[in-house]
């Protein structure tokens, strides 16, 4: 019986030196990190510009009419850019729209209907340099409207990455800045958390109303400049401490 009582003792012993020594193993400790977040911005003149303008005719009676107005009108347009170096698979018409327009007044009702036909071209200048005179010879042909002007650049892979190195880069300077102020070193990089990247284009909104019906206004001077293009990107970085 006393055999038995002992050995039950020793191994209830060893039980909870076991366990004992299995949690000391299993934790670790936790490292002390510190967490950052820096930002990056690469900021670039375009080398691309998007013109997005419109030719549009209205006709009191006949659709068709109103159709070969606005397509003789496009087809100027067209030829005046490609002579002007403007690739034609550059230009593109996104879509061409025919509505019709009812006259209405409170008292008689509908008194008429118009039809409008309306082309909407998109138009990607590769040499910045012409742009003035593209916006020259586009209100010359007699368009429309220009609804939207858009810088942008040809390599945003290649900036976006730059943005991104910066953002790293400035995330370790704050880092080792912090830890300096409490005795302390930077380690390895404990997690990298969310990545932001985005495109601004510094651009301005132009809505030229065509000159058409006003010749002696013809040779007004458009003085737009594109705006640089800026690349940002932000990264949050955490760091262990030594």
């Amino acid at each position: 019986m006393r055999q038995f009582v002992l050995i039950v003792t020793v191994l209830l012993l060893v039980v909870v030196i076991w366990s004992q020594f299995d949690t000391t193993i299993l934790e670790t400790a936790e490292p002390r990190t510190i967490a950052v977040e820096g930002a990056g911005e690469i900021e670039v003149m375009p080398d691309l510009i998007h013109l997005y303008y419109n030719v549009s005719e209205i006709n009191d009676s006949e659709v068709g009419a109103a159709k070969a107005e606005v397509d003789k009108r496009s087809s100027a347009s067209v030829r005046a850019l490609i002579k002007l170096g403007v690739k034609e698979e550059d230009i593109t018409s996104s879509a061409l729209n025919i509505r019709t327009l009812d006259d209405f007044n409170p008292r008689d009702g509908i008194s008429g209907r118009r039809h409008m036909v309306q082309r909407n071209i998109d138009v990607v200048l590769r040499d910045v340099s012409v742009y003035n005179a593209a916006l020259q010879a586009l209100v010359d042909s007699d368009i429309s409207e220009i609804t939207q002007i858009k810088p942008d650049v040809s390599n945003y892979d290649q900036l976006k990455q730059q943005a991104l190195a910066q953002a790293a880069q400035r995330a370790r300077e704050q880092a080792e800045f912090l830890a300096a102020q409490f005795d302390a070193e930077l380690d390895r990089v404990h997690q990298i958390g969310r990545q932001n990247i985005q495109r601004h284009f510094d651009f301005q909104e132009s809505v030229a109303a065509s000159m058409r019906g006003a010749p002696g206004k013809k040779d007004t001077p458009y003085d737009f400049k594109p705006g640089k293009v800026k690349v940002t990107s932000n990264v949050y970085v955490e760091f262990e401490l030594r």
